[in-house]
């Protein structure tokens, strides 16, 4: 069992939502975008990222996620500031004094883990934190008809991702139908799906930052086993 896990069984583990990349076209030219992905992790380097909303995840309970693509954080290593059963509908973040949300239902995310485990509460429940870069522990996708997609997804994030900040993050995935979370590890089959199932070999980065646009190669053997 690898420290993801043991953070997941713990009660800890938070899921972060995430628009999935998306396919852009320039004459010929085929790559993919990820906008949301690339300005999160660049805020999270610096000064980190006030407000962020997450789902906190159970084993054995069927907790919904927002979005079927995203990352992983360890609670125990962010600033936790509202806690929520349900969807808080919040929006704006603390650090710009703009931050809303429906009432609070836990002061903690242990609480929150004690009530979804007793009353098998599969809501899709609301956690914000601050969060910096050292508490993502690993990147996920939910269990889907069509597997391939998303892992081709998930690995064009994972690429951006190793570029901008130097960590090559685990992927997991995610059966919120039973409430469960496995590693993938990435074997030739699974590199010759994720070959065959990219529509680009690069991704598209222009940090909010930055004057000009540039591009990252997408990798595929570098992974195999």
């Amino acid at each position: 069992m690898d420290d993801v896990e043991n953070i997941y069984n713990e009660g800890k583990l938070l899921i972060r939502a995430m628009d999935q990349p998306r396919l852009g076209i320039s004459g010929q030219d085929k790559y993919y975008e990820c906008e949301s992905w690339i300005n999160e992790f660049c805020g999270l380097m610096k000064d980190g990222l006030s407000s962020l909303s997450t789902t906190l995840i159970i084993p054995n309970v069927g907790v919904r996620t927002y979005k079927n693509v995203g990352f992983l954080i360890n609670s125990d290593w962010t600033e936790v500031t509202h806690v929520a059963k349900s969807d808080s509908a919040s929006s704006g973040n603390e650090r710009d004094g703009d931050f809303s949300a429906n009432k609070a239902d836990f002061d903690t995310v242990l609480e929150l883990a004690n009530h979804i485990k007793e009353k098998n509460d599969v809501r899709m429940n609301e956690v914000n934190v601050n969060s910096k870069l050292d508490g993502v522990v690993g990147l996920f996708i939910n269990k889907s008809s069509n597997p391939a997609y998303l892992l081709t997804k998930i690995f064009v994030a994972k690429e951006v991702i190793k570029s901008l900040t130097g960590v090559d993050y685990p992927i997991y995935l995610y059966d919120w139908s039973l409430g469960r979370l496995d590693k993938i590890e990435i074997t030739k089959e699974m590199e010759e799906i994720i070959a065959n199932n990219l529509e680009g070999d690069k991704v598209l980065c222009w940090p909010d930052d930055v004057d000009e646009a540039y591009y990252i190669p997408i990798e595929v053997s570098q992974y195999s086993k």
